[in-house]
């Protein structure tokens, strides 16, 4: 069959149109979000209409996992019920401050918490279980924990991967501990590193922090669960907070990540959060300055 020329530029044209359709992609593999609503002067619980739009944005971002670093709030459940009208997954994080010993109760109660979920929205909501987030304790007695709480969940048949999140460098420098886990849990910001720019945010992480942490947790799965860049506040040495350099921060990450799919990354963090200290930490905030659809996720 003989095409004329306007027809043959017409197929054309929708398969350049395809490949390049096919070719955008968020590399993400999730977000880090906080209990709190965004931009509230003092800690707001979000409420499950905050949830639900949140999971939404996310999804259409193109990420298909949610982190939450507590279960305060009614966290787990409002954010699980969120992934599940979305379609997306949860990291839950079990939050607590000071030692292990000092927050016992709290811990195994909210193992319980997550026990029920997973009754009510199935194992494959979740990514996984992280038992503290750069808890301040012996890495030995937070290995310990993790692994109590580990063999409790599989004795009742929940085999939902367990672990803790640490620093990049506090996993680097103790893989006795922060190994033991089902997969490695690493926050890595190369803001706080100090010697690098916003577009060598990517470089930075798969160059320098990926293979510290497989040297040192060799065969282990590595999920990178917070990395961002603040748009706001003091610099850190070469490392300037601006939104410039949170775009270009995000843009290397996410192409970045492209190169190795088998390191799940999420980034830091949903929305600003102004009830922290400074105006560093006040403003990783992604959504509504970053824009993913449509620009990032077509960078690379």
């Amino acid at each position: 069959m003989l095409f004329s020329r306007r027809a043959l530029t017409s197929v054309l044209l929708v398969v350049l149109s395809a490949a390049s359709q096919t070719q955008a992609a968020n590399y993400f593999h999730g977000v880090t979000a906080s209990n709190s609503a965004p931009n509230s002067g003092s800690y707001r619980c979000r409420t499950q209409a905050e949830w639900n739009n949140l999971a939404n944005t996310a999804k259409s971002n193109g990420f298909s996992s949610l982190r939450i670093l507590g279960f305060d709030c009614n966290g787990l459940e409002l954010a699980s019920s969120a992934a599940r009208t979305a379609g997306i997954t949860v990291l839950a994080g079990i939050y607590f401050s000071g030692t292990v010993a000092a927050n016992l109760v709290q811990i195994n109660n909210e193992v319980q918490v997550f026990r029920a979920a997973v009754g009510k929205y199935g194992a494959g909501r979740y990514k996984g279980l992280t038992i503290g987030n750069e808890a301040n304790d012996n890495p030995g007695l937070i290995a310990a924990k993790v692994a109590d709480v580990r063999g409790y969940l599989r004795s009742i048949g929940i085999n939902v991967p367990v672990s803790t999140v640490h620093t990049w460098v506090a996993v680097r420098d103790n893989p006795q501990a922060f190994c033991i886990g089902d997969f490695v849990g690493a926050n890595a910001h190369a803001f706080y590193d100090g010697n690098v720019v916003g577009n060598q945010a990517g470089s930075f992480l798969f160059n320098t922090v990926i293979p510290s942490l497989k040297r040192a947790c060799p065969g282990k799965p590595i999920i990178i669960a917070e990395s961002g860049w603040p748009s706001r506040g003091g610099k850190n040495n070469k490392a300037t907070a601006s939104t410039g350099e949170q775009y270009a921060s995000m843009k290397s990450l996410n192409c970045a990540a492209k190169n190795d799919r088998s390191i799940s990354v999420y980034a830091f963090e949903a929305d600003d959060q102004t009830w922290k200290g400074n105006d560093n930490e006040r403003s990783f905030g992604l959504f509504g300055k970053v824009k993913f659809s449509g620009d990032i996720n077509n960078a690379c």
